[in-house]
């Protein structure tokens, strides 16, 4: 395969956005080495807790969405949060990572992707209060060098990317998402931005509206469904249904559409109900 200089070529990237990029690509080698792939993929998808890359590259992870960001821009990445059931509830459980491992594919992470379950320990790693953040944290404050402590680090990286930790199997197969799908996850993940820290709510209403104006083939409204889903979590906060009723009509819209509704406008008629017209 193509190493990253050779994937990012004639890309103009910040240092950190390059320095992201190269230690991605590494992992998505490693991963492809393990699953044994018999042909080279334009994109490898991995799940990696946004914890263990930040060590990694030695940024923020806060800094290090930024970069993320840089590399969507880029046509070179494409990564989002994903989410995992644990009881009742729904949990962000890390972050998928789409690599380009050819010039010129751009990555993009498809319904498959989250449906998969990428961490089926994730419930005893949640209660037992260990996890990602344990294991960056024990490599963190052992006196070791600089390089051994890259090391270890990208050991770590590579046996959550590659799922070594675990009997895991890779995500095969699927096609694209269809709308009523797409709309589907996104009503599936909107729960889960009631239990986030500020900063990480803000970055998740931002893809989530993203997304569901790209679905509805309205992508300048995205600003629109932001503000909707803020008003949505205000009302929740609040102790009323927003959020929960903004999730109740986006099943409604799918099961509409899936029954081949013949609107030109779903998001017309979603903003319709969300206002309270029928």
């Amino acid at each position: 395969m193509p190493n990253a200089d050779t994937v990012r070529q004639g890309v103009r990237l910040s240092r950190g956005a390059a320095l992201l990029f190269d230690e991605l690509h590494r992992l998505a080698c490693h991963v492809a080495q393990v699953r044994a792939y018999t042909v080279a993929p334009g994109q490898v998808v991995y799940h990696l807790p946004a914890v263990i890359v930040a060590a990694l590259v030695g940024y923020s992870e806060r800094h290090l969405y930024r970069l993320a960001d840089e590399l969507r821009a880029a046509g070179l990445l494409d990564e989002r949060g994903h989410v995992a059931t644990v009881g009742h509830m729904r949990r962000y459980d890390g972050t998928l990572w789409a690599v380009s491992m050819k010039s010129g594919a751009a990555p993009r992470l498809r319904w498959q992707d989250f449906q998969h379950d990428w961490r089926p320990d994730f419930a005893a790693d949640l209660h037992g209060e260990s996890g990602a953040w344990h294991e960056v944290q024990s490599v963190m404050s052992e006196p070791l060098a600089f390089q051994e402590k890259q090391e270890r680090l990208g050991d770590l990286a590579k046996s959550w990317a590659a799922a070594t930790r675990t009997p895991k199997s890779p995500v095969e197969g699927g096609s694209d998402m269809t709308p009523e799908r797409a709309l589907g996850v996104i009503a599936a993940d909107l729960p889960a931005l009631l239990h986030l820290h500020p900063r990480q709510r803000h970055r998740e209403v931002s893809r989530l509206a993203a997304d569901l104006a790209a679905t509805l083939q309205e992508p300048e409204r995205r600003k629109q469904w932001a503000r909707a889903m803020y008003r949505a979590l205000a009302e929740e906060h609040e102790q009323r249904a927003g959020l929960t009723y903004f999730t109740a009509q986006l099943y409604r819209l799918a099961a509409d559409l899936r029954e081949g509704a013949p609107w030109r406008k779903a998001g017309a008629v979603l903003t319709a109900r969300l206002n309270g017209v029928s």
